[in-house]
């Protein structure tokens, strides 16, 4: 079976905060109080997009643009593994720049580090074989099994509920703060957790527990996030 050591980086927000051990060796920090927003209401999807559009995020890949390929965007279906999409693919010959491996990544905007996968081992050929079947068999993809089929991946937590996740990185930045800047280099493209090794960046925005593009068209899907990311090329 397949290990991965995730070494995850948390801040400690508080001073009553306490740490407690997950699994797959990340570090879980509980914190004593919650986002203020979060508080009074459940936040609705508008309430997501306003409070991305505050943070001003940049394109995860420098100049680059979202895919024009509609297959490369959220909730594009996913047949091999009875699932959606939940990201936005950057492929070379899609998004406007050139997609290789080794090419930075960065972060879309400020935040703090929560997962950073410093030591990582690809997914046994027949292990991954096995996995789809059970996918197939549930008519569904386990959380579990995404989080293989990612690969190596950095996630920020921006606030609010919001997270980015940037994943089938070939390796992350050594001795990445915590706190990042927007604009920060955090990994490098690459074709991690996939079967083909094709390199390329899936990039996810998580609302809570859901994902930004989750039952939308792919013409809203794109219009919405072409409004909320800007292309200008950023330094950390």
């Amino acid at each position: 079976m397949r290990r991965i050591v995730v070494v995850a980086l948390f801040a400690v927000i508080f001073i009553t905060a306490r740490c407690a051990q997950g699994t797959n060796g990340e570090e879980k920090v509980d914190t004593d109080e919650k986002n203020d927003l979060s508080i009074d209401k459940e936040l609705t999807f508008e309430d997501y997009v306003a409070l991305l559009k505050d943070v001003k995020p940049t394109m995860p890949v420098r100049n680059s643009h979202f895919s024009s390929f509609e297959g490369q965007l959220p909730n594009a279906p996913r047949a091999y593994r009875h699932g959606y999409h939940e990201g936005f693919d950057f492929y070379d010959g899609f998004c406007g720049v050139k997609i290789e491996e080794g090419v930075p990544v960065i972060a879309i905007a400020d935040g703090r580090v929560v997962r950073l996968d410093s030591i990582y081992e690809e997914v046994e050929p027949a292990e991954r074989v096995k996995l789809l079947a059970e996918a197939k068999e549930l008519g569904g993809t386990p959380e579990s099994t995404q989080d293989l089929l990612r690969g190596r991946q950095v996630w920020i937590d921006h606030g609010n509920g919001i997270v980015t996740r940037y994943c089938h990185l070939s390796r992350v930045v050594k001795d990445l703060p915590v706190a990042v800047a927007r604009g920060t280099v955090i990994g490098f493209i690459g074709g991690s957790g996939t079967k083909s090794k094709t390199p390329h960046l899936h990039f996810e925005i998580r609302f809570g527990e859901t994902f930004f593009g989750k039952d939308m068209s792919p013409e809203d899907i794109r219009e919405l996030a072409m409004e909320l990311f800007s292309r200008e090329e950023d330094s950390p």
